[in-house]
């Protein structure tokens, strides 16, 4: 389990299916908009017990959005269910200096979406590649992403702003936030899986993002 460490945090890390959005996933809530929610549900519960991987499932999901515009996909993240105060807690790091990102496994345009929506500053995941003449996806997968490469990204964001992993909070609920959990000085497990609650530094159960930034000692006192 991390430790807090004595320093200011100067950066926090939030993952996306089941952390800010709640009761879905990306995934799911884009294939319902595309029209292959039963193909879709059935790939993420065999992701669930490990029948298939990450990268497997990714290369799979890719197919379903061959010729659909970015900028419709993007704009169908809006209605997604999420958890409260996302927006409001971002504004509260940003009203310290301490900008927030998310992480995910899942596509990267799913969370641009959401982090020009509530605020965050910059994102990662899976992308997906693009007709750059069309704006239009392709139905191949240009970057798999998976949870080690959370960590990666994150200490290189620690590496351009002169910080270090300890002062970093990560804030997540499964097994894809575990290398991330055990790398940061702090870590929630937001309405976690017992894997997660176990390796991370404190648990929360809410429906408010404030909530888990509360959770963490001196980062919004």
């Amino acid at each position: 389990m991390s430790s807090v460490s004595p320093s200011p945090w100067r950066l926090v890390v939030a993952d996306m299916d089941g952390t800010l959005v709640s009761g879905t996933t990306a995934l799911a809530h884009l294939g319902t908009w595309i029209g292959h929610a039963p193909r879709i549900e059935g790939l993420e519960a065999k992701l669930a017990v490990g029948q298939v991987s990450d990268q497997e499932v990714a290369d799979s999901y890719a197919t379903f959005y061959e010729g659909i515009a970015v900028a419709d996909a993007s704009s169908a993240m809006s209605g997604i269910p999420r958890i409260d105060d996302i927006a409001e807690g971002v504004a509260m790091l940003q009203q310290r200096s301490v900008p927030a990102c998310i992480a995910t496994v899942s596509w990267s345009f799913a969370a641009r979406s959401l982090a020009d929506l509530w605020g965050f500053t910059d994102v990662c995941g899976a992308d997906l590649e693009v007709d750059s003449s069309t704006a239009r996806f392709t139905g191949r997968v240009a970057r798999h992403f998976g949870p080690e490469d959370k960590v990666a990204f994150v200490a290189e964001r620690c590496r351009r702003d002169r910080i270090g992993l300890e002062h970093v909070v990560a804030i997540g609920d499964s097994r894809s936030d575990l290398p991330l959990f055990e790398a940061v000085g702090y870590s929630v497990a937001l309405n976690g899986t017992p894997d997660a609650q176990a390796v991370a530094s404190t648990v929360v159960n809410s429906g408010s993002f404030l909530t888990a930034l509360h959770a963490v000692p001196g980062l919004l006192s």
